[in-house]
């Protein structure tokens, strides 16, 4: 799964926004024009091969860090799963998971 072909179907108007990605993506201020955004400009920090899946980091117009989970197991076409803002107790610089404590 290459961010190029995600980008092409994204900008031929491929792609599906989830209920789940709108409901989230209110809670933490992120638009449909940010998670589209973040896709066209960010890059991809983990893949999900078993799902066709893939997280993408980037920033929102307002240069707030942005997670935009990708499904791409149509091939042709882009569901956007789930998108939000990455917490710091999670994450280190927003793009590399910290390991949970035992």
């Amino acid at each position: 799964m290459e961010i190029n072909a995600i980008r092409a179907s994204i900008r031929k108007g491929s792609f599906f926004v989830t209920d789940h990605a709108l409901t989230e993506g209110f809670k933490d201020g992120i638009s449909v024009p940010d998670m589209l955004h973040v896709i066209q400009t960010g890059k991809i920090i983990e893949r999900y091969p078993g799902r066709r899946r893939c997280l993408v980091y980037g920033h929102n117009t307002a240069a707030i860090p942005v997670h935009v989970v990708v499904d791409f197991s149509a091939g042709r076409s882009v569901d956007i799963v789930t998108t939000y803002v990455p917490q710091r107790d999670q994450w280190i610089k927003s793009q590399v998971r910290k390991k949970r404590k035992r």
